[in-house]
């Protein structure tokens, strides 16, 4: 009886939340960096020290954002073949082959002058159709470059599509897309201050989707789903598992959420305040979202999270 009772007690309590669910954020520079957020910017010198402490943790999935030198009003740096994603790729697949999969995000707002999503007009809106051509060609320079997978963040109608004809017209069919459904939330602040030289408020609202629209939330995945899409990211994730539980019953796919720089920020801040107990608390949060449905989780804290586990 008490050896049946630790078996059932043992099943109930084995974890869902695994390290393979985990993927780890680096933002890249030439320099290194940190912020009041816990934010850490990595110089590319350092990168492949990184990467093998990635690796020792059983951690298998990247995610890289870059910050340039360079910031003009094209974002030119973003496409730029020497620039330092494209040289970060070209280090990760030199050095590790296939041990580890990278995805790479694909935005131009910590590459331009005015912190948008894409190409601005002179209103001052971003222009659609421009910034398709734009991160389509972002796309295929990170793929030439060595990423597995783009992860357009944008939010542009028929992004995923562009992108996808893209890479299938220059050789690069096997390169997935991971698409982000991202929306309109001032938890983003803590990387726009360690990405974006000249931060300031910026009003996203005219392409990111209201927080109130679940049902334009959904309508955008399921397009994104048919123009290619091979994995949906969710972000931010406070508030959003409703979503992602609505979305797991909706779609025949993987599922991501994204733990974004403002919501990492809030836990450090309360951990630190000794207001929660953080490891208590993230490994209960993350647990939440794969019961719900999801089957990555994008974090700052992955590392942490992974030597817990």
């Amino acid at each position: 009886m008490y050896s049946l009772q630790l078996t059932f007690q043992s099943t109930c309590r084995t974890p869902i939340l695994k390290t393979g669910n985990l993927i780890t954020p680096i933002i890249i520079g030439r320099k290194s960096a940190s912020n009041s957020g816990g934010l850490h910017v990595i110089s590319d010198r350092k990168l492949s020290y990184k990467v093998e402490k990635i690796l020792a943790l059983h951690l298998d999935k990247i995610i890289i954002f870059g910050v340039p030198e360079l910031h003009d009003s094209s974002g030119s740096q973003a496409w730029n073949n020497k620039g330092i994603v494209q040289n970060s790729l070209r280090i990760i697949r030199g050095s590790f082959g296939n041990k580890i999969q990278i995805i790479s995000d694909v935005c131009v707002c910590q590459y331009n002058l005015s912190g948008h999503c894409g190409v601005v007009n002179q209103n001052n809106y971003v222009d659609n159709d421009k910034t398709l051509k734009l991160m389509s060609k972002i796309s295929l320079s990170y793929a030439e470059s060595g990423a597995d997978m783009v992860a357009p963040s944008s939010m542009m109608d028929g992004l995923v599509m562009s992108i996808r004809n893209k890479l299938n017209d220059n050789g690069f069919r096997d390169t997935k897309i991971m698409s982000f459904s991202k929306q309109f939330s001032g938890l983003y602040s803590p990387f726009r201050l360690t990405t974006f030289k000249k931060f300031s408020k910026i009003d996203k609202s005219t392409y990111q989707i209201s927080y109130t629209n679940s049902r334009e939330i959904l309508r955008k995945i399921g397009m994104d789903l048919h123009e290619g899409a091979d994995i949906i990211t969710i972000k931010p994730s406070f508030g959003n598992i409703d979503l992602i539980s609505r979305t797991s019953e909706m779609v025949n796919c993987k599922i991501a959420v994204q733990q974004v720089s403002g919501e990492y920020a809030m836990v450090q801040a309360a951990s630190r305040n000794r207001l929660i107990d953080e490891n208590e608390w993230i490994i209960g949060y993350f647990a939440s979202m794969i019961r719900a449905g999801v089957d990555f989780i994008i974090s700052y804290g992955a590392e942490e999270i992974a030597a817990l586990l």
